[in-house]
């Protein structure tokens, strides 16, 4: 193992750590000793791996090494009934320390997530920013939103980080226009072509047959054209929205700007007002 690399992140150390450690618990478990012994001996090897995985010192790591392989070479010969590796076993598990042989403690597992607390990452519709923007009056300096595009889906990107519920906005608005756009094309370049190849199907059996009265039916083609349509209102209805609400986003950019450009002068003219002593002069 190189001399740069800590043992816990070598490879070969880490197979062989925890092939000895899976032995020794499985050991443990078919052990032919007492419950108590058991679940003592079982719990002293657990706190014992979970303290020495931190060791860099080849030393304290053969010591480790040593113990633990003599420990399952016990237990195995206990399993095999070897009567003085049993009474070793049984004689040496209560003289160990009280704190080796306790339980560990349990791992922190984090709370699920509050699913009202997911609900309410969607703002209501009164503190929307298309219905709450422009901000008439602010305590500090006004930050004007700038208007964005997500491949042509716009958006204000008014701050850093951006809020989950935007970037899921995103996704649901380019997943959909993507599906519906996907359809069409599929409805237009396979399921017509096939669907007119029904009907002179169709046309043939009926010619055969010596069907002679023309009934007026909805053709296979016809039917894939209606949905062909169908789906091109719904993508166009979709870019017709994205291009209002594009354009009451550039309503509110313009408004914010010349309310920040307004504030501006107004706070250059008070500046300009005051002498360096912040007494306004009396004869301006």
């Amino acid at each position: 193992m190189p001399r740069f690399l800590s043992p816990r992140h070598s490879t070969p150390h880490r197979v062989a750590v925890i092939a000895l450690y899976r032995a020794l618990l499985s050991r443990c478990t078919t052990a032919p000793l007492s419950d108590e012994l058991r679940s003592s001996l079982r719990n002293a090897v657990q706190n014992k791996f979970r303290q020495n995985r931190k060791i860099q010192s080849a030393y304290q790591l053969g010591l480790a090494f040593r113990a633990g392989y003599e420990t399952l070479d016990h237990l195995d010969a206990a399993n095999n009934g070897d009567p003085e590796s049993a009474s070793f076993l049984k004689s040496y598990i209560p003289t160990l320390p009280k704190g080796i042989t306790r339980s560990p403690p349990q791992r922190y597992v984090p709370p699920p997530p509050d699913p009202l607390k997911q609900a309410l990452e969607c703002l209501p519709p009164e503190k929307k920013v298309l219905n709450v923007r422009p901000h008439l009056k602010l305590t500090g300096p006004r930050h004007v939103p700038i208007l964005a595009s997500a491949n042509g889906v716009p958006f204000l990107r008014l701050g850093k980080p951006q809020p989950r519920n935007l970037s899921r906005m995103l996704r649901q608005k380019l997943a959909t226009a993507e599906r519906h756009f996907g359809r069409k094309v599929m409805l237009e370049n396979y399921w017509e072509p096939l669907a007119k190849q029904e009907d002179i199907w169709d046309a043939m059996i009926e010619k055969l047959d010596g069907v002679k009265e023309k009934v007026e039916k909805k053709t296979w083609a016809a039917a894939m054209v209606t949905a062909r349509n169908e789906e091109q209102a719904k993508y166009n209805e979709n870019q017709k929205r994205d291009r209002e609400i594009a354009a009451r986003m550039q309503e509110i950019v313009d408004k914010e700007m010349a309310l920040a450009k307004k504030e501006v002068v107004k706070v250059m003219t008070g500046r300009k007002g005051k002498t360096r002593g912040g007494h306004r002069p009396l004869f301006p």
